[in-house]
């Protein structure tokens, strides 16, 4: 199979190890609060946390060697679950109606109904599980390196493969890493990775169709109820459609960074993270402004999400380090 020339060895949560690991030795516990930004929580140099999922005040963060963290006051404290469910690393992870599910290495993924007492799904592949999120009803998708799609039904507890004709949409047949995934709550399923390939399916993924495509990567997806969508990737990629995918455009982002996690709002608030790169928006993309703190430059950033859609809202983000922060908006 030829490789597609897209920085395959840049490869986001989870596939991206050792790149994260060589960025940052820095002790986090070292670095202050540096104004808006703030940090709630570290560990020691070489822990890294690779994802996050926030519903309420309740929040969970996964990383390296089986970590989990977890907050019950909007982000504002995090512990750490005492007894690790693996030791693999795991490297996605949502959190729906109490529910989590988690993938990692190896295919790996668990599932938990109280997001404390995790059980081992049976595996059907052992490719890397670089997303996972799940609908209001239970159905959930999990993409990850070399094409692997699949699909649950019952909030994680068994998966079935999903098969895609990628001749369809990559240059000689490659399976590209897929890195994002968003399932709605009406069952539509889009996904983001490799080429800057946007795909979605609205069968339950019996069938797929083309969305975006490019040569870059893309990271993280954010999809919005008022029909906006956030991609980031690449090269300081960001793109954005107003109308569910049908048209896209690339927003000046500022920088060359790659981007790997991405968090929007309806009203125009937005956040971008990434290799040592912290971005806010509050016109909906229109502009980026860059976060200059120490904590921002210092750290490489895996994930971003929100708690508060109100007044006095902050984002939280993970990343090297074990390091959680708080971001003002």
């Amino acid at each position: 199979m030829n490789k597609p020339k897209t920085l395959r060895w840049v490869l986001a949560r989870g596939l991206r190890l050792s790149l994260c690991s060589a960025l940052t030795f820095v002790s986090v516990s070292a670095l202050a609060e540096a104004g808006e930004t703030k940090l709630v929580s570290g560990g020691i140099p070489h822990d890294i946390l690779y994802a996050l999922s926030l519903e309420g005040a309740n929040g969970i963060a996964v990383g390296d060697y089986g970590l989990v963290m977890e907050t019950a006051d909007s982000g504002f404290t995090w512990k750490k679950q005492a007894k690790p469910a693996t030791e693999l690393g795991l490297v996605s992870v949502v959190r729906r109606q109490g529910h989590c599910i988690a993938g990692g290495q190896s295919g790996l993924i668990l599932t938990s109904s109280d997001c404390k007492t995790w059980l081992v799904a049976p595996p059907v592949s052992k490719a890397r599980m670089l997303s996972v999120n799940v609908n209001a009803n239970g159905v959930a998708f999990a993409v990850g390196g070399f094409g692997a799609v699949q699909k649950s039904t019952d909030w994680g507890k068994s998966w079935q493969p999903i098969s895609i004709d990628w001749k369809v949409f990559t240059p000689d047949g490659a399976e590209p890493h897929l890195y994002d995934v968003n399932v709605s709550d009406a069952g539509e399923i889009t996904m983001i990775g490799e080429f800057e390939l946007i795909l979605r399916s609205k069968d339950g993924g019996a069938t797929w169709v083309a969305l975006h495509k490019g040569s870059r990567s893309l990271f993280s997806l954010k999809v919005l109820d008022n029909g906006e969508i956030y991609a980031v990737g690449q090269e300081g990629l960001i793109l954005k459609s107003a109308d569910m995918g049908k048209v896209w455009v690339e927003q000046s982002s500022g920088t060359k960074s790659v981007l790997t996690g991405v968090w929007a709002a309806p009203n125009g608030q937005a956040m971008v993270c990434g290799i040592y790169t912290i971005l806010a928006s509050s016109d909906g993309g229109k502009s980026w402004r860059m976060n200059t703190s120490k904590l921002a430059k210092a750290l490489s950033h895996q994930a971003v999400a929100a708690v508060d859609g109100g007044k006095g809202q902050f984002a939280v983000l993970v990343g090297s380090g074990g390091a959680i922060l708080n971001v003002r908006q």
